[in-house]
């Protein structure tokens, strides 16, 4: 399907391109791109049976998009309103598409691996740039499709042909507002930052960003009167929807409806079909030189950065995680694991910005169950104590942690893992598990004592053999889903576009298995003896569990 839309992709943009933008070069740039993706470096010279396909994890993520469009879809078919029906859906398209490139395209972004490449040849910055922003769109499209596909034969059902056909019009158009929103924000960032900041200012943007789109998500509903609307079946045209790139798009929907063609829907009309491709010239006229530049200096500075981090290992002696590691680890491998995945974190920009938002969602989803009921904030707030609320808040720190083990295993820097096949090491798990004991020991007990503490202000000491026995729940979780998933090595493989997409998606469905388990929890709530009875089942599982991957041998590690 990628090379379809390629193609579409091309056609559309040669309209806007012009002689600066060498289209033949183009062209190579992209269809190379997505040849490497469908690629994977093996970082040995072992002979291997063909690994399964990267593209069927995109088929993955592209149904499990679809499965949630048929919720869209259901909203369409059930309000007779098209304004906000149509609203609800462009909305939706709008946040799916920018949390996909804040959660799962970020790297590519800001990738830095074709520079060297590239760059001393003869392709000018544009080229270069208009290179990078289609190879997302042609992965973008792919899941536009995915999750529009349902809601669009709703709306030819609810509405009609020349609604359906204009509603395609439209959504194409508010992925591409979405791409220049983010684009636009990520160039203001480079702009007015060095070098040297740009990665760990853009980590920070990223958080703010995933609280912003996901939290208005859940904000901006509680502020529609859905009763008067179902009432009146008419939505009046505030001076704010004429800032809203959804609204833009329901009015002229609306339009072509019912023919309405006064100044408001005009004026809505203009912005939906002139805004978004006016933006995507100014894209392209003016923020491809200084992007593409900008990228080119963080590839530089990248370097930089590699030699400054070599020099301070070699300088640093009795580190904390060396202390810690003395103490928690049982072998010198499983010391060594922990070492390497504790400075790697804190040093590698790559693992920051893909990890680091995903710590939003704690916040998004906190505010979500806190609010969850519709009611008021100083109502919500008093009646919280008297609640069972606190079971979300004890395995809300699994749903992170999983998305930064699975982050542990990629690095841009992955064929430096030769180092691993040339030890002496006979049970490479024990890397492994010094590698999930750093993330459990840097990241998960932090968090989890800030929601314990949340939680014990709120609720009481009533919440203590909770939290006991959701600590190790969530360990058992954490080590279940290590041991069910692909064995690699930290940092030793490389994370291309196809691997990377469907972060956001994996985040939901992680999600619903932590609801079923606070479900399970809860049945516990109602024989008060049964929780702290469970937990030294649970502590022993813990224990096996890191035994079974401490003795993982080299047949069953990913290479």
């Amino acid at each position: 399907m990628d090379k379809l839309i390629m193609k579409f992709v091309l056609w559309i943009a040669k309209m806007f391109l012009k002689k600066d933008v060498n289209f033949q070069q183009l062209k190579i740039i992209i269809e190379t791109k997505l040849l490497m993706d469908r690629r994977r470096v093996r970082v040995n010279m072992k002979q291997q049976n063909a690994k399964k396909d990267p593209s069927n994890q995109i088929l993955m993520t592209m149904i499990v998009y679809g499965f949630m469009g048929l919720f869209i879809g259901v909203i369409v078919i059930g309000m007779p309103n098209i304004i906000m029906s149509m609203a609800i859906v462009h909305s939706y398209i709008l946040f799916m598409m920018a949390m996909t490139l804040i959660t799962d395209f970020s790297t590519v972004l800001l990738d830095t691996t074709d520079n060297q490449i590239i760059l001393p040849r003869p392709v000018a910055s544009k080229t270069f740039f208009i290179a990078r922003l289609i190879h997302i769109l042609v992965y973008l499209l792919q899941f536009t499709i995915a999750l529009s596909l349902i809601p669009l034969v709703c709306t030819f059902i609810a509405y009609g042909f020349f609604v359906g056909v204009a509603c395609i019009a439209t959504i194409f158009l508010t992925v591409m507002f979405s791409v220049f929103i983010t684009y636009l924000l990520y160039g203001l960032i480079l702009k007015v930052s060095s070098e040297e900041k740009i990665k760990d200012i853009i980590s920070w943007f990223q958080i703010i960003m995933t609280i912003v789109f996901a939290a208005g998500f859940q904000i901006l509903p509680r502020l529609i009167n859905f009763d008067a609307i179902e009432k009146k079946f008419t939505m009046a045209t505030s001076w704010y929807h004429y800032l809203l790139p959804p609204m833009w798009m329901a009015n002229a929907l609306e339009t072509v409806q019912k023919g309405i063609f006064d100044l408001p829907h005009l004026l809505m009309i203009v912005l939906a079909l002139f805004l978004p491709p006016f933006t995507f010239w100014i894209m392209i006229k003016f923020l491809a030189p200084n992007f593409a530049k900008k990228i080119a200096a963080m590839g530089n500075t990248n370097s930089n950065d590699n030699t400054t981090t070599i020099n301070n290992v070699s300088n640093t002696k009795n580190s904390t995680e060396e202390k810690i590691a003395a103490i928690i680890c049982k072998t010198r491998t499983e010391q060594a694991g922990f070492e390497l995945t504790w400075k790697m974190t804190s040093r590698d920009k790559t693992f920051k910005i893909q990890f680091y938002p995903s710590l939003a969602y704690l916040a998004v989803f906190a505010f979500i169950f806190v609010f969850k009921s519709g009611k008021g904030l100083a109502e919500s707030w008093q009646n919280l104590g008297n609640t069972n609320m606190f079971l979300w808040f004890v395995y809300l720190s699994n749903f992170t942690m999983a998305t930064g083990l699975a982050l542990v295993a990629f690095n841009d820097n992955f064929a430096a893992a030769w180092r691993y096949y040339t030890s002496p090491i006979n049970n490479p798990g024990n890397l492994i598990s010094g590698s999930i004991k750093t993330m459990l020991i840097k990241f998960y007990m932090p968090i989890f004592l800030i929601l314990f503490a949340f939680s014990f202000y709120v609720w009481g000491p009533k919440i203590i053999d909770d939290f006991i026995l959701g600590f190790f729940n969530n360990i058992i979780m954490l080590l279940v889903m290590s041991i069910l998933g692909k064995k690699y090595l930290p940092f030793s493989t490389q994370l291309n576009v196809k691997q990377q997409g469907g972060k956001f998606v994996k985040m939901i469905l992680q999600m619903l298995i932590i609801g079923v388990i606070v479900a399970l929890h809860y049945f516990t709530l109602k024989i008060w003896w049964l929780t702290i009875s469970l937990v030294p089942f649970s502590a022993a599982a813990c224990y096996f569990l890191f035994l079974k991957i401490q003795h993982y041998g080299w047949a069953v590690i990913e290479e």
